[in-house]
């Protein structure tokens, strides 16, 4: 007997440690892979032709979207204090009141200069040219195949397919029953330890301590289920976002349109009343409203 307990002691420690080791690393990975992508710049495209004596930099941000998004204009060494025009293929685009007058400094630099994609840019590939008296530079700007409303329902049933895959692995994985139970009896304990500290009752105070051990390790062994299964559908969903972003344009095209604005989240459209969602925004939403909502339904959660 004693033998037996000796053996099983390492084994709660090692899965123990296995199972931080796993939480690190998943946590390393969303915030490589997802988190700092979307609060990053999108994809910047730079290009160094120009007319002008000098060659001037023009870099737009993002460098990819749909029609309708407003991108901003960085650029270097073209002619001092001078206004700048930019056109969009062969339309002539209009800053306005909007932006205000975009001009290069005494330096020649322009930043923070802004534009909106033409609405009636179709999909495919346009010269942006900045001009600044004698000066000027050009780069190329995509409008991707995908816009919503197609972009979101793409990425909706994508997050939906994945997030019913994830609850049917969770039933496979996780013994609901034996979890269900081990949550009522922690709930129970938790009680009675709660009863017996308030009455300052030390001999019971004792003996749940003795319970205590052992049940934390059988949670432990629940939760190590729950782990199996994240471990099991981390990669395939980071393998589909990955996958969707190449296929819509990038990871922070605008896939969604809410009208709500929402901090962060939703950006300012040509229309007053419109925001713009991007993938990874609009992915996560979708994601944690299915996860929800299937394991309610699919009976999941404890």
């Amino acid at each position: 007997m004693m033998a037996a307990k000796n053996k099983s002691a390492p084994s709660g420690g090692g899965s123990k440690t296995i199972s931080y080791i796993i939480i690190a690393v998943l946590a390393g990975l969303i915030v490589y892979t997802l988190v700092l992508p979307a609060f990053t710049p999108k994809n910047t495209t730079t290009a160094t032709t120009a007319t002008s004596a000098n060659a001037a930099a023009i870099s737009l941000t993002p460098g990819t979207d749909i029609a309708g998004t407003m991108v901003t204009i960085s650029c270097q060494m073209l002619s001092p204090s001078q206004n700048i025009s930019v056109s969009f293929g062969s339309t002539q685009l209009a800053f306005g009141a909007l932006n205000g007058t975009c001009a290069t400094s005494s330096t020649g630099t322009l930043a923070g200069c802004n534009f909106w994609v033409p609405k009636n840019a179709t999909p495919g590939s346009y010269t942006v040219t900045v001009t600044a008296a004698s000066s000027s530079a050009h780069v190329t700007f995509t409008v991707p195949q995908y816009s919503p409303p197609l972009s979101t329902l793409i990425v909706t049933a994508t997050s939906l397919s994945l997030g019913f895959v994830t609850q049917v692995v969770t039933r496979k994985v996780v013994d609901l029953n034996k979890e269900r139970r081990m949550r009522a009896e922690v709930n129970a304990f938790n009680k009675e330890k709660r009863e017996a500290t308030l009455a300052k009752d030390k001999v019971k105070l004792e003996k749940l301590k003795k319970r205590e051990l052992a049940m934390r390790q059988e949670q432990a062994k629940v939760s190590t289920a729950r782990l199996k299964v994240t471990g099991i559908t981390f990669v395939p969903l980071l393998v589909v976002y990955y996958l969707m972003a190449s296929f819509l344009g990038g990871y922070g095209v605008i896939v969604a349109y809410t009208p709500i604005p929402i901090p962060v989240i939703a950006a300012p459209t040509l229309t007053a009343s419109i925001f713009e969602v991007s993938l990874f925004w609009w992915y996560f939403l979708s994601s944690f409203t299915f996860s929800a909502m299937l394991s309610r339904l699919l009976h999941t959660t404890t």
